[in-house]
């Protein structure tokens, strides 16, 4: 290839990027991931599928080596053999006969991704160590559709470096979806198997979604989640009786047996189920919850629960999981912590400071009765709407949740500081409402 036409190449690629950045702008991002048929391969493949995670290890730990002591961009990506050390620790050469061109290129990238990373940590003044060795590798970028991977049908997918396709699992969630381009995908070495997530794009649809009315949630250690509607959701999702069971035979077999080593591989996979199980309760959970118009909820101080008497309950319930996604999501509010929820009565505005965890009915003096996690959950709703707009004022007027107008008193004055947006008002930099 010449000079110029190298250069019309590069000039073509570069309008294409600018191309697909433009469209991307107006398209909305998934990723499915479908299950490898490990059953439907033969030897052979079974083998060549194994060793491109075990290649791509070598080479990842081979570019660590270099780069300790040379410039990673020096790096030659066409490499055929890499050093290491063997089981006695003795240097041995070892022969990349699997891994492609472009899955070379992706560990290469990943190892520079990683260490660009690192340095714009330390430029912030974060402490970082180092890249680490890696016994095992799980993960291996995908480029280019219809180069390093492309589906045949909507039962077969064919890798680069692989001779034939490779029947495949669950590309019925999206391969029938009109105007679904492919984008790059990854392949997964899974405790339960391998696993192809693939990164696709379509455009945003013109339908407006119907939503539900905007709904508030309260979050607890007895009740998983309670919303001001009153419907409540008890979320346990625990070890299993087999996951047990592994873990006291691993714990009476040699360390560094092939027994034990068998056995921590199904334990892994044991924790992949769960995992599993996991994720698809708090999925189910947030499709539902976000159905709402609006969702209120408040910061809770999940990682504070965990120390008590109650870490476990917390920690099956899976809150945090559902939290992480719920506040990703543009139509959530979310009240600082400090915003009290659970003592203000929504009738006459009065702060209830003896109430306790073991108190399950919230009551007031004015009369106002109700359970304590609903009145939680619906109070998310209230203060989340108090008049933002009367700083410099000695008191905020608000409409209760019985259409009553309420005046409540604050603490101390507020500056003409910009407003945060959620709880009542803030002064400006802090972080507690007054």
């Amino acid at each position: 290839m010449t000079e110029e036409e190298r250069l019309e190449k590069n000039n073509r690629i570069r309008e294409k990027v600018k191309e697909t950045r433009l469209r991307r702008q107006s398209q909305i991002c998934r990723v499915f991931r479908v299950k490898i048929d490990f059953s439907h391969l033969n030897e052979f493949e079974k083998t060549q599928l194994k060793m491109i995670f075990v290649e791509a290890k070598w080479l990842y730990n081979d570019i660590l080596t270099f780069s300790s002591s040379n410039d990673i961009n020096e790096y030659d990506y066409k490499i055929k053999t890499v050093q290491g050390l063997d089981k006695d620790k003795q240097p041995v050469i070892r022969e990349i006969k699997n891994l492609s061109s472009q899955m070379k290129q992706s560990v290469i990238q990943g190892v520079k991704h990683n260490i660009k990373s690192l340095s714009a940590m330390k430029k912030h003044g974060r402490k970082i160590g180092t890249l680490k060795y890696k016994s095992n590798y799980e993960s291996i970028n995908l480029q280019q559709y219809g180069v390093t991977y492309k589906f045949c049908d909507k039962k077969h997918m064919k890798f680069q470096g692989m001779k034939r396709p490779i029947k495949i699992e669950g590309t019925e969630q999206f391969f029938d979806l009109p105007g679904l381009e492919f984008a790059n995908a990854k392949l997964l070495n899974l405790p339960d198997g391998y696993y192809v997530a693939v990164t696709t794009f379509e455009n945003k649809g013109g339908e407006t979604k119907k939503y539900k009315p905007e709904i508030g949630i309260d979050m607890g250690i007895k009740t998983s989640i309670t919303t001001s509607e009153g419907k409540k959701y008890k979320i346990f999702v625990g070890e299993t009786k087999r996951l047990k069971k592994i873990q006291r035979r691993i714990m009476k077999r040699k360390k560094g047996s092939s027994n034990r080593y068998k056995l921590r591989k199904l334990l892994r996979r044991e924790y992949q189920k769960l995992d599993n199980r996991k994720k698809d309760k708090a999925n189910k959970i947030v499709n539902e919850l976000l159905g709402h118009e609006k969702v209120y909820m408040q910061d809770e101080n999940l990682s504070g629960w965990h120390k008590g008497l109650f870490g476990k309950t917390v920690q099956h319930s899976i809150l945090g999981a559902i939290k992480a996604k719920l506040m990703k999501n543009e139509r959530v509010v979310v009240l600082p912590k400090s915003v009290e929820t659970t003592k203000t009565c929504p009738k006459c505005g009065k702060i209830n400071k003896e109430i306790t965890l073991s108190d399950r009915i919230f009551e007031c003096s004015c009369g106002y009765k109700e359970d304590r996690d609903i009145h939680a959950a619906r109070n998310m709703i209230l203060l989340s709407k108090l008049n933002k707009n009367t700083c410099g004022t000695q008191e905020i007027f608000y409409t209760n949740a019985f259409g009553e107008d309420v005046r409540r008193k604050h603490k101390q004055k507020c500056c003409n500081a910009d407003l945060v947006e959620l709880g009542s008002c803030y002064y400006n930099g802090g972080s507690s409402p007054h």
